[in-house]
């Protein structure tokens, strides 16, 4: 991919959340049609991308109609870099919100995808609008991860 569009793209990371792009400098970018994956500078990308394969590499970004969604692999693997729109959540506060997957919050940070954080703990990705927090973390990993107490 070439540098500028890289910019670009990874910019997003540093703009919305604070998360340096030199944090991506181990990887290579790709395009990968509705999302944008990286790779290890280590592995052959172009040979990679010239297979069929349905997914390669990390997937960092889905593209949206009009805009750019953080996955939750993301902001697991490089949200402890971050240093805005981070939401720290008390320990009463994570149940309650992933299991109903939505809870009344009021922040003085601007609206869009924000770092569920605990203890200094990155859970995943919420969406902050006005007087509202949704949890964008996937129900499977919740249970998978135990984040909720009493989960399978």
């Amino acid at each position: 991919m070439p540098a500028p569009q890289r910019q670009t793209i990874l910019s997003y990371f540093e703009t919305r959340f604070g998360i340096p792009y030199d944090a991506f400098e181990p990887f290579a970018l790709l395009d990968r049609g509705k999302v944008y994956a990286l790779l290890s500078r280590l592995a052959p990308a172009e040979a990679i991308c010239s297979l069929k394969l349905q997914n390669a590499g990390l997937p960092i970004l889905r593209k949206m109609p009009t805009h750019l969604k953080p996955t939750t692999a993301a902001i697991q693997r490089f949200g402890p870099q971050a240093t805005k729109h981070i939401v720290e959540m008390t320990a009463n506060q994570v149940p309650e919100l992933l299991q109903a997957g939505v809870m009344a919050y009021d922040s003085p940070l601007a609206p869009g995808y924000v770092i569920l954080r605990q203890d200094g703990h990155v859970l995943g990705c919420g969406l902050l609008t006005p007087g509202q927090l949704r949890s964008l973390i996937p129900k499977w990993l919740v249970k998978h991860q135990r984040l909720v107490e009493g989960a399978p």
